[in-house]
């Protein structure tokens, strides 16, 4: 698991996204998309490098939509900043 994030939980999918450095466009960098599954719900980890990681709960959620999710975040290279508002954006209460 990267660093030291979502110890108690059990890991459903996890995908690595490796960006390149581009001038003063982009640095250079990982972030880690993660899906995990706790006693009550699922909660998705965005995690860039060595950064504390970003974790959302998804309350009455299935595990087929919650990896969705997961991988949707993946797929559009989500910064871990920008996922609460998303997943808010497309889930609304069922995110905690």
């Amino acid at each position: 698991m990267e660093g030291d994030f979502c110890m108690d939980t059990q890991r459903i999918a996890s995908y690595r996204r490796e960006f390149s450095a581009l001038a003063d466009l982009q640095a250079a960098g990982t972030v880690t998309y993660s899906l995990l599954r706790e006693a009550d719900a699922f909660v998705i980890c965005v995690q860039r490098d060595e950064e504390p990681p970003v974790e959302r709960m998804l309350c009455d959620t299935e595990e087929e939509r919650a990896g969705m999710l997961t991988r949707f975040l993946y797929e559009n290279a989500v910064e871990p900043e920008q996922m609460p508002a998303i997943l808010r954006d497309i889930c609304g209460w069922a995110v905690g």
